[in-house]
């Protein structure tokens, strides 16, 4: 499918024009906001977007259910224990019981922001404010802004890596599993808490944690920042990026720069494919940063880098679902028939492509990237699921004989905290807009409330069994 832009012009009937073709004039928006380019297309709120019965409703309703399942105090407990409170609760084990302990209330915190507002659920929205006002009594205990549920995590961070001391072979840093990458979960929350649920407390939490962060890493060297960016850290240069767009802040902007790794992110710009043998999911994260920062402030060189990293997976390391990678990995461009096994397509590698798809189609609201978000939507995102009982995949394997393994909901894999998220916010990315056109990038059963158009708009589909859609 290619994407439709339905053009408004003033009391006009609607006129439905393939993206492909080229109208008489490229209109434009703004978002009044912070950021300093122009959008081709900007999205709706979810709240705007109501999801019709079908496979993606029905998802979402699955997903509501699993995040009612879990217990908000379990995933707190090893939070509440790092600040020396006492626990309310067990905490959950899986990877929840590693040196990875928290990342998974992100993610949580996350999904219930992002289900509250595709939904109004107020139990989604109690969970969201208590969560927060939790989090808030942690570093209130902490006393110096830091959250953390990782074993010593503080301490390791404060009297090692901020001194210099900086240890990593990808995956640690300093004994501790992926540190960085842990609080961008935790921002990327607050983030939403804040910006989907209209929590106040959040911002100022997560203020006081980027103020922390830059106490152990503001007085290092670019050499000491670099060795210390060989361990994966998520996309903390986006959670910075965003923070700096909500207070107006440029120390945060400054400091989302500072987590810029240059051996990934240098060659890119330059239009080097330096992807082989490189891990999938330690580097998209740094490319939706990029492009985030460059909305905010027009830098080329971020989305030069950003656009080529989109093109390279996209056309030369992807499957034909829209994932890529095996065993986590990108291997050699266009090669990709002796790389089939049961660890092919991490899904959150697609979870990420697809936000930066998000990102990039707003730019130029290229059919190309609608077409690419289509693919990986549907073939991988929505059949993570399992549509009995909720319970999401790791890999989508691509072997002949292959089969989906459903992962059991209380091990908390990266995978199981991108699911939380996937399946909360399918009215996302349907409908996009500017002043004058609406574009239906998506045939997803829904309706659409533009109350400042005082349009609404239906449509119904069964796409992918039935082609087509109707519109009314």
């Amino acid at each position: 499918m290619s994407c439709r832009s339905i053009c408004l012009l003033s009391l006009v009937p609607l006129l439905i024009v393939a993206c492909q073709s080229s109208p008489p004039k490229a209109y434009f928006v703004q978002t009044g906001g912070p950021e300093k380019v122009t959008f081709r297309v900007l999205p709706f709120d979810l709240a705007q977007v109501k999801l019709l019965d079908g496979p993606f409703k029905h998802a979402t309703d699955l997903n509501l259910q699993s995040l009612l399942n879990y217990e908000p105090d379990r995933f707190l407990a090893k939070f509440r224990e790092a600040a020396g409170l006492e626990p309310k609760a067990e905490h959950y084990p899986g990877w929840e019981n590693e040196t990875i302990a928290g990342h998974s209330l992100g993610h949580y915190l996350s999904g219930c922001s992002l289900m509250y507002r595709t939904t109004g659920d107020q139990r989604m929205l109690d969970r969201v404010n208590y969560i927060v006002d939790e989090l808030a009594a942690c570093q209130e205990a902490d006393g110096d802004g830091f959250i953390g549920a990782f074993p010593n995590g503080k301490k390791i961070l404060t009297e090692e890596v901020a001194k210099g001391d900086i240890r990593s072979q990808g995956f640690d840093l300093n004994g501790i599993w992926v540190p960085w990458y842990n609080e961008h979960k935790t921002m990327a929350g607050l983030r939403d808490a804040y910006r989907l649920c209209g929590n106040q407390k959040a911002l100022i939490v997560n203020r006081k944690l980027a103020d922390w962060i830059e106490t152990v890493v503001g007085g290092l060297t670019d050499e000491q920042v670099q060795d210390m960016l060989n361990c994966e850290h998520g996309g903390i240069n986006e959670t910075l990026a965003d923070l700096y767009a909500d207070t107006g802040d440029e120390r945060y902007l400054r400091l989302s720069r500072i987590f810029q790794h240059k051996a990934i992110l240098e060659p890119l710009a330059e239009g080097e494919d330096i992807l082989p043998n490189k891990h999938g999911n330690t580097q998209i994260p740094k490319l939706i940063g990029l492009e985030r920062r460059y909305e905010l402030t027009a830098d080329q060189h971020d989305l030069d880098a950003a656009a080529f990293f989109w093109d390279r997976v996209v056309h030369h390391h992807s499957y034909v679902t829209g994932g890529h990678g095996n065993h986590e990995y990108f291997g050699q461009p266009d090669k990709l028939r002796n790389r089939l096994s049961d660890e092919t397509t991490e899904t959150c590698n697609v979870y990420n492509m697809l936000k930066l798809s998000d990102h990039l189609f707003r730019l130029n609201a290229s059919a190309e990237i609608g077409d690419f978000y289509e693919r990986a939507l549907f073939n991988h995102i929505l059949s993570s699921q399992n549509p009995k009982d909720g319970r999401v995949i790791y890999n989508l394997s691509l072997e002949m004989g292959g089969r989906k393994e459903y992962q059991d909901p209380m091990w908390f894999t990266c995978c199981i905290g991108t699911g939380m998220e996937n399946h909360s916010k399918y009215g996302g990315a349907i409908y996009y807009h500017n002043d004058e056109e609406l574009f239906v990038d998506q045939f997803i059963a829904s309706e659409l409330d533009w109350p400042e158009k005082g349009l609404k708009l239906r449509q119904d589909t069964r796409f992918p069994e039935q082609q087509g859609s109707t519109l009314t």
